[in-house]
């Protein structure tokens, strides 16, 4: 992705369900990025309500989408969100079991490696940047930052 291309985030649907491991509310966005009205990104963010120390999960589904493309043309970037006091902190993780999810929608997962440190992490933060200050449903992550 180029700097000079307007990156928009479009909101998809959402769903709520149960937290395996402590029983509360849990929930899943989804939507897309653009740039230049053409998909770069499919976004998927999942959170435990009120439970900080489960750290959200943000996942990317990045390449080409639409006429022609296939899940050959995608590739699977994993973070996680680690609130805090001081605004909270994102991390890249390795994608292997997150990968499962998004399968369909994609050939493979990136491992961290393959992304700290190169100009894929700048994309990466580009599309993080763009999801976390223009969809609305952010906010319910930034709350994490202030639960005890």
């Amino acid at each position: 992705m180029s700097e000079s291309l307007k990156l928009v985030a479009s909101p998809w649907n959402e769903s709520e369900g149960t937290c395996a491991c402590c029983g509360k509310r849990s929930k899943t966005i989804w939507g897309d990025i653009s740039a230049d009205e053409v998909a770069v990104a499919a976004y998927f963010v999942q959170w435990t309500v009120d439970a900080p120390e489960h750290m959200p999960n943000f996942d990317f589904v990045i390449g080409r989408w639409g006429d022609g493309a296939s899940v050959e043309d995608r590739f699977l970037v994993s973070l996680v969100f680690k609130p805090g006091r001081d605004g909270g902190s994102f991390m890249v993780i390795d994608g292997k079991e997150r990968w499962k999810k998004h399968s369909k929608s994609c050939a493979r997962a990136m491992q961290r490696a393959e992304v700290v440190g190169t100009d894929l992490a700048a994309d990466v933060f580009a599309l993080v940047d763009t999801l976390w200050l223009t969809d609305g449903r952010m906010a319910e992550v930034r709350e994490l930052n202030n639960a005890e």
